[in-house]
Order: structure tokens, then sequence, then C-alpha cells
């Protein structure tokens, strides 16, 4: 039975919108113009059936312009952009999942946090501090980052997916600078930390996911320009000022460094890298490299910490109250009274500590699960990659793990474009191995059948 091409159902189902909305236009033209925005959205979503790749620039594009913090400045919802940006994901999973099915591997980070949920709604009616609604959008933040791993697609997407995300600090920087003459957007903050088109922390979050990325992309072809693409990057990064982000960039550049093996990275590559590349990066990037250290020599208490040492407590006193598991999920959101004095004066209620969030959340088994879980993912999904990306994904892992210590890496927009490039490079590692496996067989087979020649 022969099945029907995708551009010729995508061209029929385009032909029967398009013929709806004119009869619909003839007979009801309100409802028509109350239909066109549905129909539009429609035509997209088949738009990006017959050409995934746009789904990933689209991913880029909305990222790197910041579309969560810029759309209330523009006018819009104060909560509709980031709604927007974490449906995003959902969305090309589900086109991916129409198109291609769905992956082989076990997405574990979706399975413990729809865990967390069922005991926040099931074990803990008389604990539980936040409302069905907050719940449910908890969850969907939480896992936002990781749906698209349920997706199959061809290793040509996952491949271009594992490179794009070094364009999306890149976009932020770029137009952030290019609007500031026009006072649209100001790239510094009020201390001179440059954020692009996002805020300090935020850029930076997006600098580091970039940065494993263009190392990945560096082991695997040896190619300058993922090198020039990674210090502009590292630039970017340093101007930012931010102190997490850059101590988990250095943990994952020196684990690298000096865990590759020769055949991974071999010894000329790292002596040609630190002569040709490191040596004069760190000459041209001196005084960024000063301004970025700046914040870490700190002395003021004020802000040594940014508030940390404020909220931390508070967190830590939850804990010791529900240890086990915790008081349900999006707790961490309203266990902290925005009007209270020292709140307002540091500007957030966020953990800015994933294990604490968490533990508050879904108590100490649900942190020790949804992180379990995570390392679980990317460390079987890399047992039978090739050494370069094992050993760049695991590193990375390594890293996000320091950085959660210090940051809110997981229910943040980062953590979307940085667990895609997860998901990415392990769907992508999985399929190469697949096909190395088949061309064994069939070189095997070849082999075979010239000895009976």
């Amino acid at each position: 039975m022969r099945t029907v091409p995708p551009a010729i159902l995508s061209a029929f189902l385009l032909l029967l919108i398009v013929t709806g909305l004119l009869l619909t236009a003839i007979a009801s033209p309100q409802m028509a113009l109350a239909l066109l925005p549905a129909a539009a959205a429609l035509m997209l979503a088949l738009l990006f059936y017959e050409a995934p790749v746009l789904a990933i620039a689209l991913l880029v594009v909305a990222f790197g312009l910041a579309f969560d913090l810029q759309f209330g400045e523009f006018g819009g919802a104060a909560g509709l952009g980031p709604a927007i940006v974490k449906l995003l994901p959902f969305g090309i999973a589900a086109m991916l999942c129409l198109r291609y099915g769905f992956a082989p591997a076990i997405n574990w980070p979706f399975v413990a946090f729809f865990v967390i949920l069922a005991i926040s709604l099931i074990v803990l009616p008389m604990g539980r501090i936040s409302t069905f609604g907050e719940m449910i959008r908890s969850f969907v933040g939480s896992v936002a980052p990781f749906v698209i791993a349920f997706a199959a697609a061809p290793r040509p997407f996952w491949s271009a997916l594992c490179k794009a995300v070094i364009l999306v600090p890149l976009i932020s920087a770029t137009v952030g600078i290019l609007l500031w003459p026009t006072g649209l957007q100001t790239p510094f903050d009020p201390n001179w930390r440059f954020m692009g088109m996002h805020s300090a922390p935020f850029l930076a979050g997006f600098c580091t996911t970039a940065i494993f990325a263009a190392t990945l992309e560096y082991l695997r072809s040896f190619r300058t320009r993922w090198l020039v693409l990674g210090g502009a990057v590292l630039a970017v990064l340093l101007l930012t000022q931010a102190r997490a982000p850059l101590s988990a960039v250095v943990l994952f550049l020196v684990l690298v460094f000096l865990l590759s093996g020769r055949r991974t990275f071999p010894l000329k590559r790292k002596v040609d890298l630190a002569m040709g590349g490191l040596l004069p990066a760190a000459i041209l990037f001196l005084p960024l490299i000063a301004i970025g250290l700046e914040r870490f020599i700190e002395t003021d208490e004020a802000t040594a910490f940014s508030g940390r040492d404020i909220i931390w407590p508070l967190f830590v006193d939850a804990i010791e109250n529900r240890p086990l598991f915790g008081y349900g999920l999006g707790a961490g959101k309203l266990l902290v009274d925005p009007e209270d004095p020292q709140i307002r004066l540091i500007q957030s209620n966020a953990a800015h500590n994933e294990y604490l969030r968490l533990a508050v959340e879904g108590g100490m088994l649900g942190a020790a699960l949804i992180f379990g879980s995570i390392i679980a993912w990317v460390w079987l999904g890399t047992r039978r990659a090739f050494p370069a990306d094992r050993l760049v994904i695991r590193c990375a892992l390594v890293a996000a793990l320091l950085h959660a210590g210090f940051d809110n890496t997981l229910i943040a927009s980062t953590a979307v474009i940085q667990f895609a490039w997860f998901a990415a490079a392990l769907a992508r590692a999985r399929l190469e191995h697949q096909e190395a496996a088949r061309g064994d067989v069939v070189r095997r087979a070849i082999a075979r059948r010239a000895q009976r020649a």
C-alpha cells in the first residue's frame, strides 16, 4: 500500500483550509474573521510540518529575541510571552511526532516530573500550598524543556538543532546593540552588565549552552568556525558578569581538556588551540576578563551573594518542615512573600537553586528522583555514542548540575534551549550509532559473500 507523500498531504490540507475560509466568508463574514487566527496557526503548523527545519529557526529567533521578556514591553499581556515560549517546544514536538513518530529512548525527566505531579495531587492534599492550576502550570513549565525528546526525527534535523542553539546569545547580543541607538532597547542594565535583549543572568544561561554546543561541534570536525563562534559567545558571557554560568563553563572546558583522549582531542590540537587560540584570545579579551571577574571578588556583603543569602534560608526552613514529599509542584513560587521588605529589596522571590526549589516542591525524595532521572537520561543515552559526543555531553551535564545549585536552570526559559540541545545531541548520537551498526552489518555481509566467491 502506497503512502501519501507529506508534500501532497500538506498541499491538500492547505487547499481545504483556504476553501473552507472562503466558503465561510461568503456565508458568514464575522465567523470567518473569528476563525482566521486559528486557520493561520494551522497553516503555519503545516508549513513547519513540510519543512521542520523552519521550526528550529522559529525556536532560535523566539529565544534569541527574548520573546518571553519583550512581548510585555511592546504592549502584550505580561504573562502571554512566557506562556508562548514554553508552549513552543510542545508544538514542535507534536509536529515531529506526527511526521516521524516517537523516539525509542525513554524520556526519564518527563516521567520523574509526572510522578512528582501525581504525588502533589494525590499524596499531598493537606500539605500542598499551591492550587491545582498552579501545579499544572508548573508541570507544563517544568517538562517544556524535555518534550522534544519524545520525538523521532532524521539526523540532519537534530544536527541542525545542535548547531543552531549557538546563535541564540549572539542574536540577543547583536540585536540588542543594534537597537540601542533607537532607544527601543538598552543592552546594559543599571550596573552595566551586558544583557542584550534579555536580562544578564538569562543571556549568560544561553551562553552556557552555546559554549557546550560549540565545543561539541569543534571536537567533531575541528573546524575553525566553531572556535570563532565559541569565542564570540564567551566574550558575551564575560560581559554579563554572571558568576555561576561562567563557573560552569570554566568547569566544563577544564573537564573536556583534561579528560579527552588522544583520539578525541589530539595533543597537537590542544597545543595548537592553546598557542594559536587561547593565548591570543586571553590578550584580546583581557578587558572583558577583568569585567567578568569583577563580581567574583566583590566584598560588599549586600551584593556578594545577589540575595541568595537572604532567600536560601527560607527554603531550607521549609524543607526541614516537610523533608520527604515537600509542599507540591509549584509551591516554590508561593513560598516567599513578594511583599517582604527583604524580598522587595533583592527584587526576586526565586530560589536561585534548583536543588532547594525542587526539594520544597517534591521533597528530598522528589528532588533526588528528578536529578537522578536527568543523570540517567544523559548518561545512559551516551553509552554508545562516539567518544567526542560522550565526553562533551557528559561534561556538559556535570557543569549543568553545578550551575543548578546557583540559578534557576530547570524552570527558566534558558532550560528550554539547554535541554533541547541535550535531547538533540543524544538523538544525533543514537542515530549515528545505528547508522554505523548498519554499516558494519553490510560490510560483514559483503565480506562473507567475497569469501564464498
